[in-house]
């Protein structure tokens, strides 16, 4: 029969039949890591004629075809990943009871990782290369363009690694994200802003849908960055150096507010790196120092029951009631769903540029007063 809080499919149909048997299902969603699941069945074995109930059934085999959606009763299910089932390990236990079936699985990023390539790609931008991989691999690609062309007079790319680690090592080097979700490949930036997920908050009357919430701040994270390279037609010394995020910050007192006087902001160099100008080196000291500057780093449990949403990274989500410092909007960087026939929780990991509010976010839950702390 139907489950109110998941569905699974396994090539294309949903096996209703075993949600009996199900022990735990845990979805593991990261912003710029592929998305994984676990899946824990209870077997047991047919004194009839000695056979465990799903070893021997095709559904539970590796490389099928996975999709599971995740829900509330009354609002739907969304389909939080999809993938294919890439371990299976039975657990046999000398009590029978607790001998069970463990499927796991990978979204389907997994399909560009299995073969090391060496290829080059001339005269070509970062954008156009990923675009061209992710059709490739039967994917619609949602690519943001990269500007720079790699002259093959200058230099031309090599790929030496699978498709996936080359794509991850493109996305680095300009600030990127690379994932993918369903059918979609996508190749972007890091989300700067946008629409924001229901607020979350703890200690907070019958508004509160947090179990726990912790955040720390890392004075030593935020960092300057500079690269220098010289080139070798020229014979010059190409500089490139980033002191300033090119995104807006999610709260009102930033890293470099923080600092007392007499201390300077932190300084890297970019070494071991090879750019093809100062428009690539300029790139990529922007997306370190972007990476960089989240030095507010969250944690929490959430009441799914109480929250009645699913939440995703590469989302905003506010959070009050747990002071004014620390209560704001979050870029969320990992979800862990963990499910069973009975319970729902959602463990998050998120961060911030700055700290306090800005002062134009949205604290009220649906038909609340605003507030936060």
């Amino acid at each position: 029969m139907p489950n109110e809080r998941f569905a699974i499919e396994i090539n294309g149909q949903e096996v209703t039949d075993v949600y009996e048997q199900i022990g735990s299902l845990e979805i593991e969603l990261s912003h710029d890591l592929p998305a994984t699941f676990a899946l824990s069945f209870g077997i047991h074995k047919d004194p009839t004629d000695g056979s465990w109930t799903l070893l021997d059934d095709d559904r539970f085999r590796v490389w099928n075809e996975v999709a599971i959606r995740v829900g509330f009763v009354g609002a739907g299910q969304e389909q939080v990943i999809a993938g294919y089932v890439t371990r299976v390990t039975p657990r046999f236990a000398e009590d029978e009871g607790q001998t069970v079936l463990e499927i796991a699985g990978i979204d389907g990023s997994v399909v560009m990782d299995r073969e090391e390539k060496l290829k080059d790609w001339p005269n070509k931008k970062d954008s156009a290369i990923a675009a061209e991989i992710l059709n490739d691999n039967g994917f619609t690609p949602s690519v943001a363009d990269t500007t720079i062309v790699h002259d093959k007079a200058l230099s031309t790319i090599i790929q030496r690694e699978t498709d996936w680690q080359f794509l991850r090592r493109l996305a680095l080097r300009n600030g990127f994200l690379c994932y993918v979700d369903g059918t979609t490949g996508f190749f972007q930036p890091v989300p700067g802003g946008g629409s924001a997920e229901p607020v979350l908050a703890a200690h907070f009357g019958d508004e509160t849908n947090l179990r726990g919430f912790s955040a720390t701040v890392d004075a030593l994270r935020p960092a300057h960055v500079t690269m220098y390279q010289v080139d070798r037609f020229a014979k010059q010394v190409m500089t490139a150096a980033v002191v300033a995020s090119t995104r807006q910050p999610l709260g009102k007192l930033g890293a470099a507010a923080l600092l007392p006087t007499g201390v300077d902001p932190a300084r890297v160099y970019v070494a071991r790196n090879a750019a093809t100008g100062v428009p690539e080196m300029q790139s990529l000291c922007q997306g370190l120092f972007d990476e960089g500057a989240w030095f507010v780093d969250a944690r929490g449990e959430i009441d799914a029951a109480a929250y009645g949403h699913v939440l995703r990274p590469r989302t905003f989500v506010p959070i009050k009631g747990i002071g004014e410092t620390y209560s704001g909007v979050y870029y969320v960087t990992h979800v862990r769903h963990s499910l069973t026939r009975e319970t729902y929780e959602q463990h998050f990991q998120a961060r911030r540029d700055a700290l306090l509010p800005k002062g134009d976010e949205s604290f009220a839950a649906a038909g609340a007063l605003a507030g936060l702390l």
